[in-house]
């Protein structure tokens, strides 16, 4: 038999949950356990150690595997490669592109609500962006949208799930690396907080670029290893001696010799520093010159934007080419936000509820400098007549009239300053 508690309770929750409004019955059945998954994961501590071309035959073999994929070494590669300063750079020069290009939310005829693009300019915004953006170089991404602040009810941070914690062909975040079973986010409870970036077995560029990646860390390797053999000039140690022990003392000394800066001889024994003279160093700048410009080439389209020597005529040019990639990428971020993020919003937080028949537009406006609208008043001035008031709104400077032979026209300072006065 129940316990009589039991039953009240159960009696209560049934009553409450049947009118409860649905985004309180998902957000109740995923908090159920205490928090999002993204907190439940199993992580485990980074390590860099080296990477060579057979782990990434390797990685790229087990992320690809049709029957059971593993992308634990494929993310161990990727977060290795991201170490190279160039390619984090030229990464960065195309993502920011996107998040410092100016957008508006709008409505079914096209007009902006800037109350809703207001809407947008937070911070976890613009980590969205980064997210579905590095798609094209990661792969599958899975974005959570869970932490909405309790007082505002908007949403406070988004959280990537890694990829060696997700399996997209299953549809399911999976507690540790390898897993075969987890939380299913394509369907059910989940759905309205996941976003999935990409399709199931994209792996992205990265994977077709660190061939040339880590022929450049394995330059800059051996670099060093040159600078040990061959930048130091090598120490002489001419000596009579022949006893065991004494050769012994002199190794030692000379192993200590760089960091003493000086040696203690007896009798006939010379102390001689050779001349560093080996090799040619050149070679190890072409090398790395050239594993740049390669993947400058695959994410800009061309190196002529990250090239010190480039002309300005070849920038242009390269910036074209990479105006392609921008446009691109502004597009996918377009689609994902319209077709994703608005929809999981609405249903995750009543603070988004406004945004139902509005959409997300990229606000390609052509903005000029001031100097740029001064120069155009001037030359628009000398053939036509210009309204006061916009010419004050374009430059940011008040106008209190037109001048007349040095002086300012009385009519129309006065009709400026009613037409201010009716404006407030």
């Amino acid at each position: 038999m129940k316990n009589p508690l039991t039953q009240l309770y159960q009696a209560i929750e049934k009553r409450v949950l049947l009118n409860a409004d649905p985004r309180l019955l998902r957000v109740v059945s995923v908090a159920k356990n205490g928090n999002a998954p993204s907190n439940q994961l199993n992580y485990e501590a980074e390590t860099m150690q080296r990477q060579t071309l057979k782990e990434w035959t390797t990685a790229v073999m087990a992320a690809t595997d049709p029957e059971n994929p593993d992308k634990t070494g494929l993310q161990a590669l990727y977060k290795n490669l991201m170490l190279d300063n160039h390619l984090a750079s030229i990464i960065d020069s195309r993502i920011l592109f996107c998040q410092r290009s100016p957008f508006k939310i709008v409505n079914e005829k096209g007009d902006e609500n800037k109350d809703l693009s207001w809407l947008f300019e937070r911070t976890w915004f613009e980590e969205f962006v980064h997210l579905v953006l590095m798609k094209r170089f990661e792969g599958c991404k899975l974005i959570e949208l869970y932490d909405v602040n309790p007082d505002t009810q908007e949403l406070e941070t988004v959280d990537e799930i890694p990829m060696a914690y997700f399996l997209p062909q299953k549809g399911i975040i999976t507690k540790s690396p390898g897993d075969s079973t987890g939380w299913q986010y394509k369907e059910g409870a989940l759905r309205p907080f996941y976003i999935q970036v990409g399709k199931d077995k994209e792996i992205g560029m990265l994977a077709q670029m660190a061939p040339i990646i880590l022929a450049k860390k394995l330059g800059l390797g051996s670099w060093l290893d040159y600078i040990e053999k061959y930048g130091v000039p090598p120490l002489f140690i001419t000596t009579d001696r022949e006893d065991d022990a004494r050769l012994k003392e002199l190794f030692e000394a000379a192993s200590n010799f760089k960091g003493n800066g000086f040696m203690v001889g007896r009798g006939q024994e010379k102390f001689e520093i050779g001349k560093a003279d080996g090799g040619n160093p050149d070679n190890f700048d072409k090398l790395v010159e050239r594993a740049n410009g390669e993947m400058s080439k695959r994410v800009l389209g061309g190196s002529g934007l990250t090239d010190e020597k480039s002309f300005v005529g070849s920038s242009e040019i390269q910036f074209r080419l990479a105006n392609d990639r921008f446009e691109s990428d502004k597009l996918l971020v377009k689609n994902i936000i319209n077709e994703q993020l608005f929809p999981r919003l609405q249903k995750i937080s009543p603070a988004y509820k406004v945004l139902q028949g509005h959409y997300f537009e990229w606000d390609n406006t052509e903005t000029q400098t001031p100097k740029e609208v001064a120069e155009l008043v001037q030359i628009l001035s000398a053939s036509f007549e210009l309204d006061p008031e916009e010419v004050s709104q374009r430059t940011g400077f008040t106008i209190l009239g037109q001048k007349t032979g040095g002086a300012v026209n009385p009519e129309l300072a006065e009709a400026i300053k009613k037409k201010s006065l009716n404006d407030k």
